[in-house]
């Protein structure tokens, strides 16, 4: 996950990173927790709660006319960053296991041939080799699955973003 929020900074995202436990608590953000980590300014003179009530409608509304909930697909971009990670996790101990593997079977080999210790060696290195390929291969497959949801979540909070926004500026606030 850290990963993902390094990378969705740039983007203005920081906050999303926190804020999806309390939402799902809470309902739609706050003034502490709006989504695009915006700056916005009550230009109309509204109160704290109006502004909070306002918020929420325009959450609300940007939601419903995306049809995509930035909390939501948040939640949904951990979940498949830890599958990644775990799957990463579990291609390196697949280099291990090749090269635990390979000192057994050359151990045993050696020891026809008269050297255990050297057969144990070379099996371990050739196993454990073939086991580093599959490993460093699943790592960029799954890192490379993490980019592409990454962009597409960005592409899709920047769509819903400009609803947000709109929905904001027309009850009277300034957002930037």
């Amino acid at each position: 996950m850290h990963a993902i929020v390094k990378r969705m900074m740039g983007g203005g995202l920081v906050l999303l990173a926190t804020a999806t436990a309390v939402i799902a608590q809470a309902g739609p953000p706050t003034l502490s927790t709006n989504p695009g980590n915006l700056a916005i300014f009550p230009a109309k003179g509204q109160s704290p709660e109006q502004q909070r009530a306002d918020e929420a409608a325009a959450y609300d509304w940007a939601t419903k006319q995306t049809g995509w909930d930035p909390y939501q697909a948040k939640a949904t971009l951990d979940q498949q960053a830890h599958a990644s990670a775990a799957a990463a996790g579990a291609a390196r101990g697949g280099a291990v296991k090749g090269a635990a593997g390979g000192a057994l079977a050359g151990a045993a080999i050696g020891a026809i041939a008269g050297d255990a210790g050297k057969g144990a060696a070379i099996g371990s290195a050739s196993l454990g080799m073939t086991g580093g390929v599959r490993s460093r291969r699943a790592m960029r497959a799954a890192g490379g699955a993490s980019d592409a949801a990454v962009a597409a979540y960005q592409q899709q909070f920047a769509v819903w973003n400009r609803n947000f926004m709109a929905a904001m500026e027309a009850k009277g606030y300034t957002v930037r």
